[in-house]
């Protein structure tokens, strides 16, 4: 007879076997960026959009500004302006660093990191806060914005999170578990200038 865990265990073998002509052997960063690897070259030029119409909203600055702050389990706050994150009490397991970024950008985009970890997942969800003031114009009340996890290198749109867009204060709220970059994008293409 066989046990429940060997059939399992079975499955998750053929998988990974069905699956490993697929994959191809690890290589260097560089190698990526140059697609020697057969993938497409990231043009940073190319327009930001998902395959929803929803594209990054055109909104440059040159200044880049960051807020640090040791968060521990009682939880904390990042500020930057009207920009934060607001880590709730059980949210951290252990104190560490947490750095708000709002980088030199084309794009009304954050990063949030821990130290040097790429990425972060939080016990509970927290709540974050992007200011896009800069880049308001009366057009752009009447556009239906949301907020998006992008990758911060090629700026690619990774997931729409759920978000409140509040224009009286031109900004949106929104909660994740994990620490990565997020922008604001325009769902309907017009307004952000990237055709």
């Amino acid at each position: 007879m066989i046990r429940v865990t060997d059939f399992r265990l079975a499955l998750a073998l053929l998988a990974v076997a069905a699956c490993s002509g697929d994959v191809a052997s690890p290589t260097r960063p560089s190698d990526v960026d140059s697609g020697e690897i057969g993938l497409p070259l990231l043009q940073p030029s190319l327009p930001r959009t998902d395959a929803t119409g929803a594209t990054l909203l055109d909104c440059p600055t040159t200044t880049t500004q960051s807020a640090t702050a040791h968060i521990g389990p009682s939880g904390g706050l990042l500020t930057i302006g009207n920009t934060s994150v607001l880590i709730p009490l059980g949210a951290v397991l252990f104190p560490q660093d947490f750095t708000l970024t709002i980088p030199a950008s084309q794009y009304a985009e954050i990063r949030v990191r821990t130290g040097s970890a790429e990425h972060y997942v939080f016990q509970l969800p927290v709540v974050m806060t992007i200011d896009y003031s800069r880049c308001a114009t009366p057009a752009l009340d009447q556009q239906a914005l949301s907020v998006w996890n992008i990758d911060p290198d090629s700026k690619a749109l990774l997931e729409e999170m759920t978000g409140v867009d509040s224009k009286l204060t031109h900004t949106i709220v929104f909660t994740t578990i994990h620490l990565s970059g997020y922008a604001v994008a325009d769902r309907t293409g017009e307004e952000s200038g990237i055709q």
